[in-house]
C-alpha cells in the first residue's frame, strides 16, 4: 500500500526540540536505523543530529525527511492543535504503517471519511490502534494502557513502555467506554504534557 520506492525521501521522523535541546533522540535516530536497514540494508544518518544549530527558546518541531543518506530538515514552531470531536474509523485490515513514511494519503483520507470529527480512532480488525498521528494511551484505576495492536510504535510509545509508565492491553472497539481517560501521545506530546481528552467520540 505505501509507495516508498518511488519517493526520494519516503520516511519522516518528527521531533521535539525545547529550548534548543533535543527530546529522545536516541529513540529517534534508533527507529531511523531500523528503518533504513530494513528497506536498504544500509544507514548512513548516525550522526544527523549532531551540530544542528536551534533556537534556543520555546518548543519546536524537527522534521526530517530522508532515506539511506538523503535527508531534508525543516524547523518550525510547534502549536498543538484541539480535538474536540473524534470518530471511530475502521481501516483495511491489510494496512501497514509499521514504519513512518513521508506519504500519509491513506491516513489522510481516513481522517477525510470522518464524519464532522477532528481526528479519528482507527479500528482493525475490531480493534483499536492509533489516531491519524498518535499513539493511544488509556487510564483506568490509576493505571495507564496502550493498545498492542498499534499501527506505529512511536518513540514516545516505545519510551514509556520502556520506562514502565504504560502497559499493553489488547483493547477491543466496543470495550473504548471501560476506560476513564484518553490521551494522545507522540514525540510532540509527552504523557503528562498532553491534556486529557474531554471531548465527544462520535
Amino acid at each position: 500500500m505505501q509507495t516508498y520506492k518511488h519517493n526520494r525521501l519516503p520516511f519522516l521522523e518528527t521531533i521535539r526540540v525545547v529550548d534548543g535541546i533535543i527530546e529522545y533522540s536516541d529513540y529517534h535516530i534508533e527507529r531511523m536505523r531500523q528503518t533504513c536497514l530494513f528497506h536498504y540494508h544500509e544507514f548512513g544518518l548516525e550522526k544527523i543530529l549532531d551540530n544542528l544549530r536551534l533556537p534556543e527558546n520555546g518548543i519546536l518541531k524537527l522534521n526530517i525527511w530522508y532515506n539511506q543518506h538523503e535527508k531534508e530538515i525543516k524547523i518550525s514552531e510547534y502549536v498543538p492543535t484541539s480535538i474536540k470531536k473524534i470518530e471511530l474509523i475502521e481501516c483495511d485490515p491489510d494496512f501497514n504503517y509499521s514504519f513512518k513514511y513521508s506519504d500519509r494519503s491513506y491516513l489522510n483520507n481516513l481522517l477525510k471519511s470522518a464524519s464532522g470529527a477532528d481526528e479519528i480512532i482507527i479500528v482493525k480488525n475490531g480493534m483499536i490502534t492509533d489516531t491519524s498521528k498518535a499513539n493511544i494511551v488509556f487510564e483506568k484505576n490509576g493505571k495507564f494502557y496502550t493498545p498492542d495492536t498499534f499501527l506505529l510504535n512511536g518513540t514516545m510509545r516505545q519510551y514509556l513502555l520502556g520506562s514502565g509508565k504504560i502497559t499493553e492491553a489488547s483493547i477491543y472497539a466496543e470495550n473504548i467506554f471501560d476506560y476513564e481517560k484518553m490521551y494522545f501521545i507522540n514525540a510532540l506530546n509527552p504523557l503528562g504534557k498532553t491534556p486529557v481528552f474531554n471531548g465527544r467520540i462520535l
